[in-house]
């Protein structure tokens, strides 16, 4: 019984997108040398979790509540906002306690999706309802269907609902906006952004003309399923066997590589030198949160000493970086807004640094050459890429001025020296092994430099938080 008990566990396990990926077990392991939040010995049968969560009428009294809403959700804990991913139907149960008799003519429950342009700002940008009704006066008496009714509810009465999210919703076209299909986006709120993107759950009971309603509502935290189209086959061929990725030489499909990027400068204050520089990142050009980016770094140049300089793993400056692209009040809206505008021009913050480590061979080329492997950890806290009207979340991969000893680029050169857009998803490929990190321990360190930012899902229950690992 319990083989058949874990059997069962670990094919949940395995459906399971909170479960974080797979560590390569062929590298000997030291004291922090995992990308932080994550156990060391990951338990092979960790279940799903279903957390209850209760709202009362009235909230926060010493009174026993008459009316109590209870929600089930993938939260870690009920202290925590409930949490629902893409495809979860959104259940409830309404359960009524009336001591008294209630003067109630309707119960509806619906969610709300919104942009919020600012913490004080009231123009909020709606672009998602649904609502079902639980009950009517025209429906009688919930106890006895056929039966008269008094037309007011006492005593106990429970009412079951459920709510479907659609994958996506179409805004209108606006003064200031062209209509568009959007995938519902991620649950956004960071103390250092203004724009928050904000989903409610709204029970409201209806009291009649002249008479004032009362609600049991909560914000709830909303998880797209976005996932990437599986690695290439030999890439998925090494995640299985645990053995090194294959080169873009040999694996075509498994690779993007870019432009060569011409690095022009002195060392030394006096020589001139140019260093070929090209990079590949593992295809397809989407990840998920909480795993490793591979990427190579190959260089070449006829200047030996140069070469050494820049393949040293601490001149390499490749970069996360994210933008973000806020909703403005109504008042302060000019001109139509582009929902597939570049955002290249936005200010970018890094949220990840690329680790590297000499690769063995060197590739073959006309001249000397190095390679370099190297991965950048996608903090399992970042928000995924998304896009609805006003707003936008994008990362990019980016080549910044390298940081080699005594080189000093030339005055005409651009910053940065390569961008690539890139997609973050919150969850696994399908049907596809989980990504290894490969980084040797000796530079893994650097993995688990991920700063605590005050911007991560990461505050009391009141502010909306929670941080879910996909």
């Amino acid at each position: 019984m319990d083989g058949f008990v874990e059997r069962v566990a670990l094919t949940l396990n395995a459906m399971d997108p909170t479960t974080p990926p797979s560590y390569n077990e062929g590298m000997p392991r030291v004291a922090g040398a995992l990308p932080p939040n994550y156990s060391r010995y990951a338990s092979s049968v960790a279940l799903r979790v279903q957390t209850e969560h209760y709202f009362h009428l009235p909230p926060r009294s010493v009174k026993p509540p008459w009316a109590t809403l209870k929600l089930i959700s993938r939260s870690q804990s009920a202290t925590q906002l409930p949490i629902f991913l893409e495809g979860d139907r959104i259940g409830g149960r309404l359960t009524f306690n009336l001591t008294q008799p209630e003067s109630i003519v309707a119960i509806n429950a619906y969610v709300k999706g919104q942009i919020i342009p600012g913490p004080t700002d009231k123009d909020t940008f709606p672009f998602l309802e649904v609502s079902t009704t639980l009950w009517t006066k025209a429906d009688g008496d919930p106890r006895n269907p056929g039966g008269r009714f008094s037309g007011k509810l006492s005593g106990h009465h429970e009412w079951n609902f459920s709510i479907n999210m659609p994958k996506a919703v179409t805004i209108p076209t606006t003064p200031y906006f062209t209509g568009a299909s959007f995938p519902l986006p991620h649950t956004f709120r960071e103390r250092r952004f203004p724009t928050s993107i904000q989903y409610l759950l709204v029970v409201e009971l209806i009291r009649g003309r002249f008479r004032t309603n009362s609600r049991i509502q909560t914000e709830f935290a909303y998880v797209p399923g976005t996932r990437p189209s599986p690695p290439s086959a030999l890439r998925r061929l090494a995640y299985q066997q645990n053995t090194p990725l294959i080169g873009p030489e040999i694996d075509t499909a498994g690779w993007k590589q870019f432009p060569a990027l011409h690095v022009k400068g002195t060392i030394f204050n006096k020589r001139p030198v140019e260093i070929i520089c090209t990079l590949a990142l593992a295809k397809p050009l989407s990840y998920t949160r909480g795993s490793p980016l591979p990427c190579l770094m190959t260089l070449a140049s006829t200047d030996a000493q140069a070469l050494d300089l820049f393949a040293s793993p601490q001149s390499l400056s490749v970069y996360l970086r994210r933008r973000l692209k806020p909703i403005v009040s109504a008042s302060k809206r000019t001109g139509m807004f582009d929902a597939n505008a570049d955002l290249s021009a936005d200010p970018a913050e890094n949220m990840a640094v690329a680790t590297w480590w000499p690769t063995s061979p060197n590739p073959e080329t006309h001249m000397p050459s190095r390679r370099l492997s190297g991965e950048i950890y996608l903090p399992a806290t970042l928000k995924p890429t998304s896009r609805i009207a006003y707003f936008a979340v994008e990362y990019s991969v980016e080549v910044l001025p390298f940081k080699a000893t005594t080189f000093v680029p030339s005055a005409d050169s651009v910053v940065p020296l390569l961008k690539v857009d890139i997609e973050v998803t919150t969850m696994f490929a399908a049907n596809s092994e989980r990504p290894r990190v490969y980084a040797p321990v000796s530079h893994a360190a650097s993995m688990q430099q991920e700063p605590t930012r005050d911007n991560y899902f990461n505050v009391p229950m009141d502010e909306m938080s929670t941080v879910w690992r996909t």
